[in-house]
């Protein structure tokens, strides 16, 4: 489960011309919740229900990877909301993989840093290259492979569960 948007706005702003104090919006903020956090719950609690009819393989009914964000524990200036929501799924992780235990379902979480995505394919390049030389080893993008290979390991490895993972090679977001 990979669904997610950002929002980069601040807890509350100046404006530069006016001196007006802005509150963050919280339409915008609930929208990032609803998105980010509600709906990867509504994708667990359905594929769960799912799941919970299937008959056991292996011990086991099914696997389930979400995905946060590093951004979880190291949210930079504006991340307010996304930031939330992110802790939100990392929150969660343990207590329904406690709840889904009987039915034999496993529960983890990966919170990749900053990974080489449809989205960032856009960026021009001197960007891609400068957010790569900030993650400390390798000094460079995630790649989608590496992010298969620790979803495909959480899914393969039955005593894998409850667990939230970063993957980011060590980098830590600075706050801006």
């Amino acid at each position: 489960n990979c669904a997610g948007i950002g929002d980069a706005l601040k807890t509350a702003s100046r404006d530069r011309e006016t001196g007006a104090i802005n509150p963050h919006s919280m339409k915008r903020f609930q929208r990032v919740l609803d998105i980010n956090l509600s709906g990867t719950f509504r994708c667990i609690a359905e594929s769960a229900a799912g799941m919970m009819t299937l008959d056991p393989v292996d011990g086991e009914r099914g696997a389930m990877v979400n995905t946060a964000s590093a951004a979880a524990e190291d949210g930079q200036v504006g991340q307010a909301a996304y930031a939330a929501s992110k802790a939100g799924i990392v929150g969660m992780t343990l207590p329904i993989a406690r709840d889904l235990s009987r039915e034999l379902i496993r529960v983890n979480t990966i919170l990749p840093g900053i990974f080489d995505t449809p989205l960032l394919a856009s960026a021009p390049e001197p960007v891609r290259q400068a957010l790569g030389a900030m993650v400390p080893h390798p000094a460079r993008l995630g790649m989608p492979e590496e992010f298969a290979s620790l979803a495909i390991e959480m899914c393969r490895n039955s005593y894998f569960n409850g667990e939230d993972v970063r993957l980011d090679g060590a980098i830590r977001m600075a706050p801006k």
